[in-house]
């Protein structure tokens, strides 16, 4: 994330955290975070900085819905559902550290 665009990011998540919604633009994602395109890297960071916030595990999810446009909105998932298809993802989801339902993905151990 671009360090002078943080402190705008964390405020709309912070946002969630006390209101349990807030809007953000798709361009504003690819300012912040300095890419043409949104993927499991920046999901992944957004995922982290969400975790940061909330500092519980079990309340970690933070759901992301209207990814198929322009208006996105962030919205505390603590107790909803998801799927592969719903409206609403989970942004562990996106950074591939959970399942589509929101369950954390094992990583193998090696020996």
């Amino acid at each position: 994330m671009n360090k002078r665009h943080e402190t705008t990011f964390l405020k709309r998540l912070e946002r969630v955290f006390t209101h349990g919604v807030t809007e953000v633009h798709k361009a504003e994602m690819r300012l912040w975070f300095g890419q043409e395109r949104i993927a499991r890297r920046v999901w992944r960071e957004v995922s982290a900085y969400w975790a940061d916030i909330v500092d519980e595990p079990d309340r970690q999810k933070l759901l992301v819905g209207g990814l198929e446009g322009d208006n996105w909105i962030f919205i505390w998932g603590e107790g909803n559902g998801t799927t592969a298809t719903s409206y609403l993802q989970d942004v562990r989801y996106l950074a591939g550290e959970a399942t589509p339902e929101g369950q954390p993905i094992a990583i193998p151990v090696e020996e």
